[in-house]
């Protein structure tokens, strides 16, 4: 299958464009001029460096019949609204135009589980869990969705959308590198005592989701909605592993919820939009609420992840297993 994606440059883009490769599809890339192509071009893709700031010359790049995967994301915490959404909105809902002109069949759109708040139960909730966004990250997500909602009805393009949980692995620009360098030092860091329970997956297990949803059995007049996850584990099920993986004992560094918001709050103050602050109330609501997820949708479906937070770890750090 001829499948065009958006935003394959990014952490999580860059394994969804390896996992398509993988599975045998043919994949044209399309990233911005001036955009770093290094790890696409290890791969048998090709890449098309294109205009992304009209319809019609996407569209140029989107053959009929394909299918359009779309990463594009706005990765940066600390951010307006307005600016979040030049990207989360208004390119989304271009590229979707652009391909709905081109007469492409499917779109399958990478989401986020964030979309839901942290409004949310202890156990694991699924699609149907109201959506109660907070903060902007969340809030944009939900408006990203309905555009496309908006744009999909009435047109002749099945849309799908994917939920991943919380990740790790290769090409991460945030997380695994926080760790790893505190870890460095001797010190792991944990919210309100490390103990929260929160549903994660390996980055190629979203690829591979993704690449699933290709071939799931969808309707134009129905645009579905999945939820992903691989493993559902600790901080301190994650600094065990790594303390196994690398070798060595790190000192548990707690720090009390009510602090770490007020040490976000201030860095948020200090920081201008753009900049990303070492914290932010956001980011200590991630790492401090329970964050299960049930995927029984797609796994009945027919989607198994491979990897659990050992695997995901060694692939992420280039250690075999011993």
């Amino acid at each position: 299958m001829k499948t065009i994606v958006f935003g394959a440059t990014g952490y999580l883009g860059s394994h969804v464009a390896e996992q398509l490769v993988r599975a045998g599809h043919e994949v044209n890339c399309v990233i911005r001029q001036g955009s770093d192509s290094r790890f696409l071009e290890t791969l048998p893709v090709t890449i098309t460096r294109g205009d992304f700031s009209a319809v019609t010359a996407l569209a140029d790049t989107i053959d009929p019949g394909s299918t359009v995967v779309n990463c594009v994301a706005e990765t940066r915490m600390h951010l307006s609204d307005a600016a979040r959404r030049v990207v989360e909105i208004d390119l989304t809902s271009r590229i979707f135009s652009a391909a709905r002109a081109a007469g492409a069949t499917r779109f399958v759109q990478l989401s986020t589980v964030m979309i839901y708040g942290f409004d949310r139960p202890v156990t694991a909730i699924d699609e149907g869990y109201p959506v109660k966004p907070k903060y902007g990250y969340s809030r944009i997500a939900r408006e990203r969705e309905q555009a496309l909602l908006d744009l999909q009805s009435g047109s002749c393009v099945e849309l799908v959308i994917l939920r991943p949980s919380n990740t790790l692995g290769k090409r991460d620009g945030s997380a695994l590198p926080a760790l790893l360098a505190a870890h460095e030092k001797g010190n792991f860091a944990v919210i309100g005592g490390g103990a929260w329970k929160f549903s994660c997956m390996d980055a190629r297990d979203v690829g591979r989701a993704m690449v699933h949803l290709l071939d799931v059995d969808v309707t134009v007049s129905k645009p579905e909605i999945f939820l992903a996850k691989g493993y559902d584990i600790s901080w301190l099920d994650v600094k065990a592993a790594l303390d196994k993986i690398l070798g060595r004992q790190t000192r548990l560094v707690n720090i009390p919820k009510g602090l770490a918001m007020g040490l976000g709050w201030l860095m948020e103050s200090l920081y201008p939009y753009g900049k990303n602050p070492p914290l932010t109330r956001f980011s200590v609501e991630v790492l401090s609420n329970h964050t299960l997820f049930d995927d029984g949708k797609i796994r009945r479906s027919g989607f198994q992840p491979g990897s659990d937070l050992a695997a995901t770890l060694r692939d992420a750090l280039e250690r075999p297993e011993h």
